[in-house]
């Protein structure tokens, strides 16, 4: 029987999942709910749950929060985040914090399950984009240090004249950096290496 807890600030994110684990109450045992981060920590302590179904975003404290509060606390226990977002640049970090696994709250209850049978067992439970993500976050491209500056103009919607006359530089110097820095985050145009490089934690 696995013990399963739900952190999460949505009510129907809580009564779904609770649904979900009733359904299969011989694999399963639902031993609470907590609506929000403020006071998550105690309350796992309280129920001592296998598991923990832990959303990444509440208002009142944020799951990667509470995330490095569990692990300090309690080092063994096995955590899976929960978020509406497969692109999400704080999977990546929960994920290294210690937690076992991901899931989006629109999953099916077979997932669900699987996933909190696989992190029991003593795996994680990682969807294929997540993976990906993790792939192109650790595969660090070796910038110069005049990319790096350059790629930090490319949010501000600046020119190569304007990006060019801040750094003291000629316009093809920077159409040849952006040229590197293009073919280091593996993308075609100045949207995409903004949205790769917020992703991989090079912007904020």
């Amino acid at each position: 029987m696995i013990k399963v807890v739900v952190i999460d600030d949505h009510a129907v994110v809580r009564m779904g999942l609770k649904y979900v684990l009733g359904v299969r109450k011989q694999e399963f045992a639902f031993a609470g709910e907590w609506p929000g981060g403020a006071g998550a920590v105690e309350f796992v302590e309280r129920t001592d749950p296998d598991v923990v179904l832990l959303d990444i975003h509440m208002p009142d404290r944020d799951g990667l929060t509470v995330l490095r509060e569990l692990r300090a606390k309690r080092p063994w226990q096995k955590v899976i985040m929960l978020t509406t977002s497969d692109a999400d640049n704080d999977v990546y970090e929960s994920l290294n914090l210690g937690a076992k696994g991901y899931l989006l709250k629109d999953r099916d209850a077979t997932e669900i399950t699987q996933a909190l049978t696989a992190v029991m067992n003593g795996g994680k439970y990682v969807p294929a984009a997540v993976q990906e993500l993790f792939r192109k976050r650790q595969m660090t491209p070796n910038f110069t240090a005049r990319e790096l500056e350059v790629l930090k103009f490319l949010p501000t919607g600046m020119t190569n004249d304007a990006i060019a006359e801040r750094l003291g530089v000629g316009k093809n110097a920077i159409k040849n950096h952006l040229r590197s820095i293009f073919a280091k985050l593996d993308v075609g145009d100045r949207v995409s290496a903004v949205r790769e490089a917020v992703t991989r934690g090079f912007l904020k």
